[in-house]
Parts: structure tokens; C-alpha cells; sequence
């Protein structure tokens, strides 16, 4: 780990922020005192890439660097962690309700974050997806949730995971993206003609591979998960190679396989898929480069489309659908893609949104 990275680390980034009406406060106004609206959280930036997050209307907690995804801690409402970007070295605890940063561990040498991370069941640790930079491979690493302090590790069973997900109290499902990056070269994509992705069960008891699935095109890396209520589980895509091949795969019944994308939608979606939300039996996945929302069964047949402007984050509320935009857009939309309403913030919006509810 270079001295710089530290440096980089430990400086304090300062962020204003432009107060506006809470959507979240409204709402808690309406339902009365005492209860907890939904909230929606978000990591982004402001125009002079100031890193931060918090709720959309108050995402003042300044981070070191990018942050990827917030998870709210199961134990203590009001707070979130902030996991970095791939290739990252920071976790971060934030009071969203204030806006404030908490606490920030540097992760330790020859070990980089990849954007995720889930709970234990019982909210005592924190499983963080992690790329050991030594060998390349990915590492499940089991964290004290509340110092951050690395308990034990376990292989991700692939190079470069990113998103982890509970599918039973039993079993993770790990997108093992299969791309090598290292941090002397940054996000500089190391294996491309050697990419490995795969998707893979684990047992979370004593991390032992359950199962293993692969795509037929090895330069379509794993990304995003989701899973619907029939149990369904949606992989989000990026593809490595051309632009023209399908961004969504399931995992139905056993069955590893690609989402039904005519050649028109694969155009479309344009090689890259930003994250994935489920409601009920559908899927809903942002391709940003396309500027294209879309929307799919869980039999992997698409439902809808929207063009939308470099359109990130997805989400679902009270049987609506959430999307967010680079630009500082929240799109609030039916089922089928009908839009609702929009609302504007003075935020640049990262890949993902975060319901608190």
C-alpha cells in the first residue's frame, strides 16, 4: 500500500449540501408522529466530486473517496454502512438522519473492497467482498460489524466478487465478476481475455461451495443480484466484449440462463447493466450507457422499457418502482414502467438505491 493511498485516505473532504423538502419528511408528516416513513438512501457526488451519502434530500455525510452501495445497520436505525468502489479501501458508518460521518476504517494492506457487503442474521458482523492483491482471488472477509475488525475470511470461490446476497438463512449467492484489478493499476481491467465469471452458492455456516454456475460467454461479467418472491434469482451483466448480448441472466429451478433479449433490446441496453431490483415476480435493471430502464418477468422475459437519461440506481417502494439518475433525478414508476412522478436533487446519483422502510 503506497503512502499516497494513505494520504488520500485521511484526508477529510469538505461537502455542502443544498437543503430541500424531504419527500420521506412529508410522508412522516402524513402518517403521524411516531412513525417511520420509508427512507431512500443513496452514495453520489457533488459537481466538484465530492464524495457523499445519506438520504436523497440530506446526503451530507462526506466520504474519502467513491462510495458503491449503503446498507442500512439491522441493529441501529439512523445508521448505514458505506462500502467503497472497486477498487476501494474504505468502510464507512454514517448517521443518515444528520448527515454526519461516524467512523472510517482504512481496509488492510494487500486487500481492496469491491462495493458490497451484507449482515450476518444476527447484525454482529459485516461480510465484506473483497479481492486479495497478492493472488487475485476473492475473499468473503467476516468483520466485526461494529469496529470493522476482520474476524476470519473465506474464498468467494472466483476472482473479483461484488454483490453477496442472502438467499436463506443458509446460503449466499456471490456474483464472482471474474475481472482482475490491482491497485497500481487502478481500475485498469487486468484479465479480460482470461475472465473467469461465475456465479456461485455458498454455504454460510462454514463457507463451503454449494454450487457453481457459468454463462457460455465468459466476457459477460457477474454483477448485480436479485431475487424475486418465486424465487428467482436475477443476474445483472456487463459485458466485456461487444455491446450486443444480453444483460440479464436468472437462476430458475436450477437452470442458469440468459433473459429472452431480442437482438433490438441487446443493442439497446448497450453492454451494460448498473444494478437490479426485484418487486414480487419482476425484475427492474438500469442500463445507463443506453439510457434505457427495463423491466422483466422472472421467467426472463422483458415487460417494459423507458428511456430514460443515464438512469443508475433501482429500488422498490409499496409497489411502486424507484429509479435514479446521474444527473440528480428520482423517478418514481408503476409496475410496467408507467412514470409517475419525478423529483430533483442537487446530487449526482452512484449505482445504487437503498430503502430503508
Amino acid at each position: 500500500m503506497s503512502l499516497n493511498r494513505r494520504q488520500f485516505l485521511a484526508a477529510s473532504l469538505s461537502l455542502a449540501t443544498l437543503p430541500l423538502a424531504s419527500p420521506a419528511w412529508s410522508a412522516a408528516k402524513r402518517l403521524g408522529a411516531g412513525t417511520r416513513a420509508p427512507v431512500i438512501l443513496s452514495a453520489g457526488w457533488d459537481g466538484d466530486e465530492a464524495w457523499c451519502a445519506g438520504t436523497l434530500a440530506q446526503p451530507g455525510a462526506a466520504l474519502p473517496a467513491r462510495g458503491h452501495v449503503l446498507i442500512p445497520d439491522p441493529q441501529r436505525y439512523g445508521e448505514a454502512i458505506v462500502v467503497a468502489r472497486r477498487p476501494g479501501y474504505f468502510l464507512a458508518r454514517i448517521d443518515w438522519r444528520r448527515g454526519k460521518l461516524l467512523q472510517r476504517y482504512e481496509l488492510e494492506d494487500e486487500r481492496n473492497l469491491v462495493g458490497h457487503a451484507v449482515f450476518s442474521h444476527d447484525g454482529k458482523q459485516l461480510i465484506t467482498a473483497e479481492t486479495d492483491e497478492r493472488t487475485g482471488a476473492g475473499r468473503l472477509a467476516i468483520r466485526d460489524a461494529r469496529s470493522f475488525r476482520r474476524l476470519e475470511e473465506r474464498p468467494s470461490h472466483g476472482v473479483g466478487p461484488h454483490e453477496i446476497l442472502w438467499l436463506d438463512r443458509n446460503t449466499l449467492a456471490v456474483a464472482n465478476g471474474g475481472i482482475l484489478t490491482l491497485p497500481e493499476t487502478g481500475r485498469y481491467k487486468r484479465n479480460i481475455e482470461r475472465m473467469d465469471p461465475s456465479l456461485v452458492l455458498i454455504d454460510g455456516r462454514d463457507g463451503g461451495l454449494l454450487q457453481e454456475y457459468r454463462l457460455p460467454d465468459s466476457k459477460l461479467s457477474i454483477r448485480h443480484l436479485a431475487v424475486t418472491r418465486d424465487g428467482t434469482l436475477g443476474v445483472a451483466l456487463q459485458n466485456e466484449g461487444s455491446n450486443h448480448s444480453p444483460m440479464l441472466a436468472i437462476l430458475r429451478e436450477g437452470e442458469f440462463r440468459y433473459a429472452d433479449s431480442s437482438p433490438e433490446l441487446c443493442q439497446g441496453m448497450r453492454g451494460y447493466a448498473a444494478s437490479l431490483a426485484a418487486q414480487d415476480n419482476h425484475f427492474l435493471m438500469p442500463c445507463p450507457t443506453g439510457n434505457l430502464l427495463t423491466e422483466w418477468d422472472s421467467e426472463g422475459r422483458p415487460t417494459a422499457q423507458l428511456a430514460l437519461p443515464r438512469v443508475f440506481g433501482a429500488a422498490a417502494l409499496n409497489g411502486e418502482w424507484l429509479a435514479s439518475g446521474e444527473g440528480g433525478e428520482l423517478w418514481r414508476l408503476a409496475p410496467g414502467l408507467a412514470l409517475q412522478h419525478t423529483e430533483q436533487y442537487p446530487h449526482h446519483w452512484d449505482n445504487h438505491l437503498t430503502v430503508v422502510s
